[in-house]
């Protein structure tokens, strides 16, 4: 995959006041904002870098724009850290509670016959095939995320600018009125 294709979200502002929180004292995006952005994001090719266009009648603060794209990466960035640490912790407890749980009713099988009946072999498995749910889906949802706030957190202006704005363009956003 050339990972120097762009995926480009265009973001179609009418008023800067509803691109923004307005309970927070620092710069943060609205909730729809950051839905919008992030269901589009999460379209498609992830290996692509993402490039934001800002489409507005009237010039925003870009500035702004900018620290509530920073903002926005550093909490999420945050949060996913600590889902992250969560969902290692339930893995390596997972994978050794279900591989104790299988290897003690192998080895009891030998003296009882019954316990191949029992929940231990159960248990073990269904915590066994949990590792492997998040081997499989959770991890890869995890580096995809990881890759979009990456991303985001390049619309700084020390690591380059993924995000670009487009002003006077006509009532639908789309072309000069």
């Amino acid at each position: 995959m050339d990972r120097e294709e762009q995926k480009t979200i265009k973001l179609v502002v009418e008023s800067e006041q509803s691109l923004y929180s307005t309970f927070s004292p620092e710069d943060e995006f609205d909730a729809s904002v950051k839905s919008y952005i992030r269901s589009k994001a999460a379209i498609g090719n992830h290996n692509k870098n993402i490039s934001l266009t800002v489409i507005s009648q009237k010039p925003l603060d870009e500035e702004r724009f900018r620290a509530a794209m920073y903002n926005w990466a550093r909490d999420e960035k945050a949060l996913m850290d600590a889902e992250m640490k969560d969902t290692m912790r339930m893995l390596v407890g997972m994978l050794v509670f279900g591989s104790i749980m299988i290897i003690l009713s192998v080895m009891m099988q030998k003296r009882f016959e019954e316990v191949q009946y029992s929940l231990m072999p159960i248990m073990g498995s269904l915590a066994l095939g949990k590792v492997v749910e998040i081997l499989i889906v959770n991890i890869p949802i995890y580096t995809a995320r990881k890759k979009i706030i990456n991303d985001m957190q390049k619309g700084t202006p020390q690591k380059g600018t993924p995000v670009t704005f487009e002003y006077g363009c006509g009532e639908n956003g789309m072309g000069p009125s």
